[in-house]
């Protein structure tokens, strides 16, 4: 059986205008889908792989501290992106894997320890950002955190208990919040409002270590960048790819749907317009701050 030919078309402004109006509704749609339906899955299979790499580290620590020489000293920082700490707050119950570094991509996965702090359970200042609403929100209800709850962390080291001294909403100040402390201190930060694109406003749990700290281990410098409050500058690489093979596909879907069966265009062109939409909406999320 031979397709159906129909005659070309001129094609109507009005419709052009509603189908583009039609698709960009559906970027939106994908947008919220992506951050909290498919953000949330992708975060958990990204925290199940980092747990399982984080406790095969542990327990290599552990059997090389029962050897006589002990385990050997940690020479390197840690690689961005690699799996850092658990965190556990018991109040909220919460587990999460910390991965080191903060930008959006990293985020995306589990909070992020902010390069250039001590490392979690270490002497100094240790901080942690996380989001607050997309990608399973992991630190969405740090504002219900109160003075005296505790928060435990551990790293290939052992593990460190914290006691929460304080709970703020306010800006975000780095040399404050990120900076060098008399005390050794857990901070964890998220931003403060429900708009992904707020850049300002955090919520910022500060937590005082109990007992002593372990030994200091080579850290990341931080840049500017990482902060928390930043988005990745090639998220709009990612959004000029995906709007530009959407507008080839539209074109294409559009010629065929006036010379070809309606049916058969549908089901060729409409996944791939899908496909670009949520990657569309994907580069927007890397575009905004870290901690939305």
């Amino acid at each position: 059986m031979t397709a159906t030919l129909r005659a070309p078309a001129h094609l109507n402004p009005k419709w052009t205008v509603i189908g583009v109006v039609g698709w960009l509704v559906t970027t939106v749609l994908c947008f919220g889908i992506v951050a909290y339906a498919l953000g949330p899955m992708l975060a958990n299979n990204d925290q199940r792989a980092a747990l399982s790499v984080l406790q095969e580290r542990m327990a290599q620590a552990q059997g090389a501290a029962r050897t006589l020489l002990g385990a050997a000293p940690v020479t390197k920082p840690p690689e961005f992106g690699a799996p850092a700490a658990v965190l556990e707050i018991p109040k909220l119950e919460v587990q999460q894997v910390v991965l080191e570094g903060v930008e959006p991509g990293d985020t995306m996965s589990g909070p992020g320890h902010v390069p250039g702090t001590s490392g979690p359970g270490q002497p100094g200042n240790s901080a942690v950002v996380g989001r607050y609403s997309g990608y399973g929100a992991p630190f969405s209800r740090l504002s219900e955190l109160s003075r005296g709850d505790k928060l435990v962390v551990a790293t290939t080291q052992g593990k460190s208990v914290y006691t929460v001294t304080d709970t703020a909403a306010r800006d975000l100040d780095e040399d404050r919040d990120y900076g060098r402390t008399e005390n050794d201190r857990l901070t964890l930060v998220t931003s403060g409002s429900w708009w992904p694109g707020s850049a300002s406003s955090a919520t910022v749990v500060t937590a005082v270590l109990d007992g002593k700290p372990f030994r200091p281990t080579p850290q990341n410098g931080r840049a500017d960048a990482q902060d928390g409050r930043t988005g990745d500058p090639s998220g709009w690489a990612r959004l000029v790819l995906a709007f530009g093979g959407f507008a080839v596909v539209a074109v294409g879907a559009t010629v065929l749907y006036r010379r070809w069966r309606s049916v058969s265009t549908y089901v060729l062109t409409t996944p791939a317009l899908l496909a670009l939409a949520v990657l569309a909406a994907s580069a927007v999320w890397r575009l905004l701050p870290a901690w939305a």
